[in-house]
């Protein structure tokens, strides 16, 4: 077993950014992890594909991992580390900043009623943005 003293603090704003990007292609589903379309008979691009519309967590999972990922069973530490900084830095963006007029973690305000599949790619943007300006500060 390895210790990890501190999360990586390198690429929180590439995944937010990719998992803003991976909504915006796959779409977005405000509960659970993907929306697995059980019962679809048409055999939609989702079951082609394996990319599924995906709640925030989902998607930055796939940003993390390059694809939706149901389990963290059999990842290495760095991905597990990096999954975790980028959802921490997300939900306290979203408490301490807020976003659409909402400051919530992220559970509750990813599930706000009207909130739409452009509030929640916003908020990824703007919460990678908010990162690069921080870590910027930080080093100067």
């Amino acid at each position: 077993m390895s210790t990890v003293t501190a999360l990586p603090t390198g690429n929180v704003h590439a995944v937010l950014d990719r998992a803003a990007l991976y909504l915006g292609q796959h779409g977005w589903t405000p509960t659970g992890l993907y929306d697995a379309h059980d019962g679809c008979r048409a055999k939609c691009a989702c079951h082609r594909t394996g990319l599924y519309p995906a709640s925030i967590l989902g998607a930055i999972r796939a940003a993390v991992f390059g694809q939706p990922r149901w389990y963290l069973t059999g990842i290495t530490d760095a991905d597990l580390h990096a999954y975790s900084a980028a959802v921490e830095w997300f939900n306290t963006y979203l408490i301490t900043v807020g976003h659409d007029g909402q400051h919530a973690p992220v559970f509750a305000w990813e599930t706000a009623p009207g909130r739409t599949p452009a509030h929640v790619t916003q908020a990824l943007c703007a919460a990678a943005i908010a990162y690069r300006k921080h870590t910027i500060r930080r080093a100067a």
